[in-house]
């Protein structure tokens, strides 16, 4: 920096009133008390942080009107008056502006010379008009004069404009980091694949080769690679013989990749060399092959040695299967590249069938921190660490032991890691988690409405209290209690679920399921929530699976239940919950409008309770109907119940006795076959890597969302407007791994956010989130090329079934695959 401008900098800091060009700016600068002096923080508080920084080609009195209207609306900014050209380029290699404002009409500096001056400068600076209301028909003008934008002075929003532009600053600072960044790591790409000692070399599908690098020309005996390739070309041959390279291509054909290709290579100069390529098959989207790339090694020397090591193998192999307890050694990708018999014998497959699998894909995969997969991840190159371990894929808990592989020479690691996991358990299966559901209340047309404004409520609640689950001590009361306002939430969603399913006059999935696990989680539940005066009697047995869905089978027993401890609550009594089999002959089957002769499962609450007077017996399952007071009840319980029971192809009957209590018996067909299990460990997530657009109006569900993300390995960068999301989108598609958008936005519907990112990029995944859409349905979301379809509230193991759906549609190269929704 000059003199000059040195002294124009110390000038412009001080409290003269000059300007940054030296001359006298007149009579000092009026700014109020709250207003900072020019350079320093626009505040009274010295020590506020800076939020933007500006440089002003503009008066004095109009940068110190813009500080002082930015610092009433609670914003720092700090700036300096550039007006000359040399103060202003003297200025723009000063430090790192978020932008470059521009007064028309200054003398000696115009608008359009500035605008050069900052593009000379650094071509990724805003450059942004300061204009009064009464100027901006000229706004036009200076946009297509290459302005980035246009401010108004005296505009209410103004101090919003103003923080977009230096977010936009900031984004632009980082993007130009980013592409320095890339520029440089292509260089060093270039560079190591120039200088390998590795041949690399890429050729036509017909086996013409087309690029090598000194490598792969040395192998051949030539210097120069560039000059291979045009001597192969004019002598119209390839590398390898012609029958050598027919067996090839042949091979590669197969599989679209070759390993362990050996060959006999003739050198310029005749002689022949033994080498080993490995090339797969470059295809595009449709299938069609583009080229062959591969790498290429000298193993001459190598196949002398090769008879030892083949004894030393099998002397290794006999001791490695010996050993009873599980051993695996992960690739630093995690994939296996070697294991014993005994994780083949867990698994039922050979040894050799694993070899090549993810280690998610053996061990299971979660966020938890003692997650097998993440602590191999976390493994360093040195020392050893020991826990015990639940591997769900082997069936128990384990003590795990992971230690590098030492490569013998010095100790070094060799990069592999070795896992050696000894069974200290019985096999334990997990308990399925049941969905609870609690009686739902008629709300007309206004369900769709409750249901998206309460799903959006539960998704933060229950992802933040997932998350917190990850943070708690398994066995503290506070993990207890989390686990609680977890169900709670799932109750809940379940609830919202039905008045969807109500309202939209769908019939909810149903499974194979045995009653005794949803009656049980139901009644653990229940206990809490009961008088301490009833008491609760369970005979539960083990049923053949009925046609199910789960959640309305726990609100039945809800309902039941919660009906049953009403009628004891002033003087207490006996809740007995029975379940077992019954065989009804067809005349027993018909008198209760089933079909028979058949076997059902059987479900009997009874209470001791007041029982049910005899002139409303008629009129109990009859929706609205009830005899508590406004606030105890709403009459939908038994209606419910009644629906629910008959939608299953069953039966609902009581009997009661004034004064001694009530009966319900529930009658459902069993089926054959085995029970589904329900949700699986939730800690079987994902692991991937890449950046994921989220777009939510509700910030707090946008930021749990980037979170259930970033644990699985993603980094998750939220957006709350859909027309912010599309511009960041619009500037580097390729960024973004895929992208996850609710559909109910203000401005724009997720499904029209989605149509414009595959306009832009055709390729980009995109999950939509809903909690109601009238109308928006599967078949829609997959004309309109969605790849996913969440219904909130969305938990972590509904994300992770979403992206582990976008991994196998994306490895299957199914870009048609129909939409997977998961509720």
């Amino acid at each position: 920096m000059t003199a000059n401008a040195r002294d124009a900098r110390r000038r412009n800091r001080s409290a003269t009133g000059r300007n940054s060009s030296g001359s006298p700016g007149g009579a000092q600068a009026v700014v109020p008390a709250a207003a900072p002096p020019r350079h320093a923080h626009a505040g009274t508080e010295p020590a506020r942080a800076t939020t933007m920084s500006l440089l002003a080609v503009a008066p004095e009195e109009d940068i110190h009107a813009l500080a002082r209207t930015l610092h009433h609306a609670g914003i720092a900014a700090a700036y300096t008056l550039a007006t000359t050209p040399h103060t202003l380029s003297s200025a723009l290699i000063d430090e790192p502006w978020d932008m470059v404002l521009v007064r028309p009409g200054l003398p000696g500096l115009s608008p359009t010379d500035a605008l050069h001056l900052a593009r000379a400068a650094r071509s990724d600076l805003q450059c942004v008009a300061l204009l009064h209301r009464e100027e901006t028909e000229s706004a036009m003008a200076l946009l297509k004069g290459g302005m980035d934008d246009v401010v108004v002075a005296d505009d209410p929003i103004l101090p919003a404009h103003m923080t977009r532009l230096a977010r936009e600053a900031a984004r632009r600072r980082e993007h130009s980091r980013l592409w320095r960044d890339m520029r440089h790591d292509v260089q060093q790409w270039r560079g190591m694949v120039d200088n390998t000692l590795l041949g690399i070399f890429r050729c036509q599908p017909w086996g013409d080769l087309v690029h090598a690098n000194a490598a792969f020309a040395h192998i051949l005996g030539h210097d120069d690679p560039a000059a291979l390739v045009q001597q192969l070309r004019t002598e119209n041959r390839s590398f390898l013989d012609k029958n050598r390279m027919e067996h090839f291509l042949s091979r590669l054909s197969e599989r679209d990749c070759i390993d362990d290709f050996e060959a006999d290579l003739h050198k310029v100069d005749g002689t022949l060399t033994r080498v080993m390529l490995h090339a797969r098959i470059i295809r595009d989207d449709n299938g069609e092959a583009l080229s062959i790339e591969g790498t290429m090694e000298d193993i001459e020397r190598r196949k002398s040695f090769e008879a030892v090591i083949i004894n030393a193998k099998q002397e290794w192999e006999k001791t490695f299967d010996s050993v009873p307890d599980v051993i695996i050694i992960f690739s630093p990708e995690l994939r296996i590249r070697r294991c014993n018999k005994a994780l083949g014998r867990l698994l039922g497959l050979h040894p050799r069938d694993l070899v090549g699998r993810r280690c998610e894909e053996v061990l299971g995969s979660g966020s938890s921190p003692n997650d097998a997969c993440a602590l191999l991840r976390s493994q360093e190159s040195a020392g050893f660490s020991t826990g015990e371990l639940h591997l769900p894929f082997l069936g128990g808990d384990f003590l795990v032991t992971l230690s590098p592989l030492q490569t013998g020479q010095n100790d070094e690691p060799a990069g592999d890691i070795v896992m050696v996991a000894h069974d200290i358990s019985n096999r334990k299966r997990l308990e399925s988690q049941l969905r609870q559901a609690q009686k739902m209340e008629a709300i007309g047309t206004l369900a769709g409405g409750i249901a998206h404004d309460f799903n959006n409520i539960l998704g933060v609640m229950m992802g933040y209290t997932e998350m917190s689950l990850d943070q708690a001590d398994e066995d503290s009361p506070m993990h207890r209690r989390l686990s609680e306002v977890l169900e709670a939430g799932k109750r809940a969603r379940d609830i919202i679920h039905q008045i969807l399913t109500m309202s939209r006059q769908e019939e909810p999935s149903r499974q194979m399921l045995s009653l005794s696990s949803p009656v049980r989680e139901t009644l653990r539940l229940l206990r809490a929530t009961l008088p301490a005066n009833v008491d609760i009697r369970v005979d539960i047995e083990d049923t053949a699976p009925v046609l199910a869905n789960q959640s309305q089978i726990q609100q039945v027993v809800m309902n039941l239940c919660t009906n049953a401890a009403h009628a004891m609550r002033a003087k207490g009594g006996v809740l007995t919950v029975a379940l077992d089999a019954v065989d009804l002959s067809a005349e027993e089957a018909q008198q209760r409008s089933l079909e028979g002769p058949a076997t059902f499962a059987r479900l009997r609450v009874r209470d001791t309770g007041h029982g049910i007077p005899s002139e409303i017996r008629e009129n109990i399952f009859d929706p609205f109907f009830t005899t508590k007071k406004p606030d105890e009840g709403t009459g939908m319980g038994l209606a419910l119940v009644h629906g629910i029971v008959t939608g299953h192809g069953g039966h609902v009957s009581f009997t009661s006795t004034a004064g001694f209590g009530t009966e319900f018996e529930i009658l459902l067909p069993v089926v054959s076959g085995h029970a589904t299990k329900a949700e699986g460990d939730p800690d079987n997530l994902p692991k991937g890597g890449g950046e994921v657009l989220v777009v939510d109006d509700e910030a707090s569900l946008a930021l749990v969302m980037g979170e259930m993300l970033e644990s699985m390995g993603y980094r998750a960068d939220i957006a709350t407007s859909p027309f912010e999301a599309l511009e960041r989108f619009s500037e580097s598609p390729s960024r973004w791994a895929f992208v996850v958008t609710d559909q109910t936005m203000p401005g724009m519907t997720g499904m029209e956010l989605a149509a414009h990112m595959l306009g832009v990029a055709s390729s980009i995944r995109v999950i939509l989130c809903t909690g109601f859409s009238e109308g928006l349905t599967e078949e829609a979301a997959h004309k309109a090329g969605i790849a996913r379809l969440l219904y909130k509230p969305v938990l972590r193991a509904d994300m992770a079934e979403a992206v582990m759906g976008l991994a196998v549609s994306a490895g299957q190269g199914e870009s048609s695959e129909a939409p997977v929704t998961v509720a």
